[in-house]
């Protein structure tokens, strides 16, 4: 006798915790019931970036040394490119999955109910407030600037689009000042404009994750897959 009572006892215990799985999830092991959140793709994005090269004298006296050992500006341009790429791609990837882990949208490798696409197309822009040359140093001194397009696309497994969207990115005014300053006797230059540049990125990505936050909450992906 309690044998069974104990055994009905586990019974129901196991019952409940299946019963609360099943409603945080919307049906049995994810399957079925109104609330069940869609799996999700999310593709890796595509980036067109253009940053300018160093232009006070110290910098570009550099540059065109190593660009006569056989390092070709073009070359040390793409470096230089790609470095802010892959900043860029690590932050959008980092914000995008926080994002939707908060949302409970199980996100997987390929072939999710839904596909996430999107594309940014980014120009760095410098605006010098000083730039001189002194005695001992010298001296540069501005604004990094960001000016672009963020354009992302929602498409169901079928691959048909269900929603996208574009955003300017000079609207959200992405400023960072940044500080070059070159001594002339051969010691290190202070610079500052790689992490004016990597902040400005930042930034963007968070203010872009906000205007378009609403559009990708669990309840907006779900409507778009039952619609």
């Amino acid at each position: 006798m309690r044998s069974t009572t104990h055994g009905l006892a586990l019974a129901g215990l196991l019952l409940f915790s299946t019963g609360s799985i099943v409603h945080a999830q919307g049906g049995f092991l994810g399957i079925g019931g109104d609330e069940q959140n869609p799996s999700l793709h999310i593709t890796p994005t595509e980036i067109q970036l253009d940053v300018p090269m160093p232009v006070n004298s110290a910098n570009l006296a550099l540059l065109l040394a190593q660009a006569g050992e056989g390092g070709g500006l073009s070359a040390m341009k793409e470096a230089a490119l790609s470095k802010y790429r892959q900043h860029l791609e690590q932050a959008l990837g980092a914000q995008l999955r926080e994002f939707f882990i908060e949302e409970e949208i199980p996100l997987v490798d390929t072939e999710g109910l839904l596909t996430l696409q999107n594309r940014l197309e980014i120009t760095v822009v410098k605006h010098f407030s000083d730039l001189r040359a002194g005695d001992t140093y010298d001296l540069e001194r501005g604004t990094i600037e960001l000016s672009g397009n963020f354009h992302y696309q929602i498409r169901s497994l079928a691959d048909r689009a269900l929603r996208e969207r574009s955003l300017d990115i000079t609207e959200l005014k992405i400023r960072e000042k940044y500080l070059v300053k070159s001594p002339k006797n051969g010691d290190s230059a202070e610079d500052t404009t790689e992490d004016a540049i990597k902040l400005a990125l930042s930034k963007m990505v968070e203010e872009v994750l906000e205007e378009i936050e609403d559009d990708l909450e669990a309840g907006e992906l779900r409507d778009l897959l039952s619609g």
